[in-house]
């Protein structure tokens, strides 16, 4: 019989590259050290996509079937980038697979192609490493020329820091407990007196229930920060879902305060509710609500607006894989989108009132262009700060801030 844990990542990948979200794929029936493991697999294979089939056209003189070549990348992707990984079990495993599912021919065919790989490990990282930008870090052409383009410096310093496995980031609710003692539970560091940085993920998921603290970015931190909430302040969150930010402002309240939750999915605003009474938040009110239509009533009554808008997401792609193989002619209809909540959003602020705009996108068409536009067009608002954060600092994630004043 197969490894099991490399067959759970087989039909993980197969499903992702046929259109599956890599969240939703990851095994259910595994635990423990199988589960990391298939996990690392399945997530490894996917940021390394374009790469690893550029490995497999250098390995063979026929296209293999989608399925053959799911198998062959999961495989490749040991060999290369899993250094613990004995390159003979990664070749009789996946050859017993590829017997079981597909016959002793093609079982043949894959062992060749993987001891090709084992035989050549050296000379193929080298002609990785001094390919075309798209082959070297995966990624689709266009989208590597935008980020090029928009940040020359620092593009190759992006796309390699989406490889990197970096730290949990945890917002400390200081209404029921402290950075250190979040810390010490989490085996955690802590950053200030409201966030904690862990390398133990699955121990502070564990711990989510003690309402001690939720799992929430570096840089989604800075931007409740930059928000500056104050006790008894009406804030309004316009694109609330999951929430983190509308909780943080809460705690920055207090819980003393109103907060009115907004998102266009009713079926996600539970999970506020969940999270605010783990927390035990309760200033917090959800509200179905497309953020292109304010609430007449409640125009110019906000002291702080958060418009954490919907975006291409390329900050993120550390966590989110698959964006980096979307053209940028994907994001096209997310800028009038962009521009429409932020206009509207702003609607509900009071003279002397602060909002905060972001995205985890580093794209600056989402950024300060949607910003630089909206000011142009509304008179009455002024940019007190901005700033983009990059993957490869200490926010270990792309994201976008800006805090603007309402004057008039």
């Amino acid at each position: 019989m197969s490894d099991k844990a490399r067959l759970n990542s087989f039909y993980a990948v197969k499903r992702i590259l046929q259109g599956a979200y890599s969240n939703l794929t990851m095994p259910k029936d595994l635990s423990g050290i199988d589960r990391a493991f298939a996990e690392a697999i399945i997530i490894g294979t996917l940021e390394r996509k374009i790469t690893l089939e550029y490995v497999i056209s250098k390995s063979v003189q026929r296209e293999p079937t989608e399925d053959v070549a799911a198998l062959l990348m999961t495989g490749i992707y040991q060999i290369l980038y899993m250094d613990r990984v004995p390159d003979n079990a990664v070749c009789n495993e996946s050859v017993t697979i590829a017997k079981e599912l597909f016959g002793a021919k093609t079982a043949g065919f894959v062992n060749a192609v993987l001891r090709n790989v084992c035989r050549n490990k050296s000379a193929f990282i080298a002609d990785i490493n001094n390919a075309s930008a798209d082959i070297k870090y995966s990624v689709n052409a266009e989208l590597y020329r935008l980020i090029k383009d928009q940040y020359p410096n620092d593009a190759e310093n992006i796309f390699e820091a989406y490889f990197n496995i970096n730290p949990t980031f945890l917002r400390v609710n200081t209404l029921k407990s402290n950075a250190a003692d979040v810390a010490k539970q989490t085996n955690g560091t802590v950053v200030n007196e409201k966030c904690v940085k862990t390398n133990s993920a699955a121990d502070a998921v564990k711990l989510l229930d003690t309402g001690c603290f939720y799992i929430q970015g570096k840089a989604s931190q800075i931007a409740v920060e930059t928000l500056d909430a104050k006790p008894n302040h009406m804030v309004v969150d316009v694109c609330a879902c999951p929430g983190g930010k509308s909780l943080g402002a809460a705690i920055d309240m207090q819980n003393e305060g109103k907060i009115y939750s907004f998102d266009l999915h009713k079926s996600k605003l539970s999970l506020i509710e969940k999270s605010a009474s783990k927390l035990d938040i309760n200033i917090i009110e959800v509200g179905e609500r497309n953020a292109k239509a304010p609430n007449p009533e409640m125009e110019g009554i906000a002291d702080r607006v958060i418009c954490d808008v919907p975006c291409s997401g390329t900050g993120v792609i550390g966590t989110k894989p698959e964006i980096k193989y979307k053209s940028p002619k994907d994001f096209t209809g997310l800028y009038s989108t962009q521009f429409e909540i932020i206009k509207n959003a702003a609607k509900y602020l009071k003279k002397g009132g602060i909002m905060v705009y972001s995205t985890c996108s580093i794209n600056k068409l989402e950024n300060e262009n949607t910003v630089n536009r909206f000011l142009n067009e509304n008179s009455g608002y002024s940019l007190e700060y901005q700033e983009t954060f990059m993957p490869f600092g200490e926010a270990c994630e792309g994201f976008y801030i800006a805090k603007i004043i309402r004057e008039k």
